[in-house]
């Protein structure tokens, strides 16, 4: 049939295409020689003159590793329905290609498949997976001071060679029984210690320290903030750190992703998700 002579159609086949028009696939196939397409909800096949009279839907979910590739298949496939969504919890920024249109029909709004969507899944970066593994847990001198040499790249500020070299002066005195330590003017502190020879010696550790790492893959590096933790025992000094005000930032470059995929894409962007699992179709 041809959009021109819908009005021929009986009442009741009208509204049943009508109704089917919110369903997965209308995707029009071969039956007894003729082409015909499934009506939703019990309804009988009918004949379909002309299989191009109606669009099949696009049910395509895809998955971008970066905002560059949402925003490229964004830009290729969207229209006037396009939406973008961002769910900081689950770390999602989604293309809603075909998400429903503002249109009406007596009354009524005109509902959308929403079956077409490109997903960007953000993951943690590899340098921020590392740290964030050891970060809120003590370890002895000797361990954190491995950890230190093996990731040193990462140290934005002290440099990285003023954290090498704290990390050789906790392996010199490994061992050690610790006594007390001060707070420097500076905001570092220095421990007192004494070897099983009776040697006695301080040693001085920044409070705090900042890395230079990206947040999630495929973006910038940033300087993050960490405090140190010391705890002397008897038999060693345990060491380590805890992230400074890290989950605001974020939150920020996840903001900043998502307002700027809605950018570059002229669609609008709601933060949010779902509040119910939608009826599968």
């Amino acid at each position: 049939m041809s959009t021109t002579d819908t009005a021929d159609l009986p009442r009741q086949l009208f509204d049943t295409l009508q109704d089917a028009a919110t369903s997965k696939s209308l995707t029009p196939m071969e039956f007894d020689g003729k082409h015909v397409i499934v009506l939703p909800r019990g309804h009988s096949l009918a004949t379909v003159e002309d299989p191009g009279w109606i669009h099949p839907d696009v049910a395509e979910a895809v998955e971008v590793d970066d905002r560059e590739s949402l925003v490229t298949y964004t830009n290729r496939f969207q229209d006037e329905r396009t939406i973008i969504t961002a769910d900081y919890d689950r770390g999602e920024i989604i293309a809603r290609i075909d998400w429903h249109s503002d249109s009406m029909e007596e009354g009524q709004s005109v509902a959308q498949a929403a079956t077409h969507m490109a997903t960007l899944k953000l993951r943690d970066s590899e340098e921020y997976q590392r740290w964030n593994a050891i970060q809120n847990k003590l370890v002895k001198q000797d361990e954190f001071a491995e950890f230190l040499d093996e990731n040193a790249a990462d140290i934005h500020e002290p440099s990285p060679a003023e954290m090498i070299e704290v990390a050789r002066d906790l392996e010199v005195i490994q061992g050690a029984s610790f006594k007390s330590g001060t707070r420097l003017d500076n905001g570092d502190r220095t421990f007192l210690y004494e070897s099983d020879t009776q040697v006695k010696g301080e040693v001085k550790v920044p409070t705090e320290f900042s890395l230079n790492i990206p947040l999630y893959h495929g973006e910038e590096p940033m300087v993050l903030n960490a405090k140190f933790r010391f705890r002397p025992k008897p038999d060693a000094l345990y060491m380590g750190f805890v992230w400074h005000r890290v989950e605001y930032q974020r939150r920020a470059v996840f903001n900043n992703i998502a307002h700027s995929v809605a950018e570059a894409t002229g669609r609008p962007v709601i933060h949010g998700r779902r509040a119910y699992a939608p009826e599968a179709r």
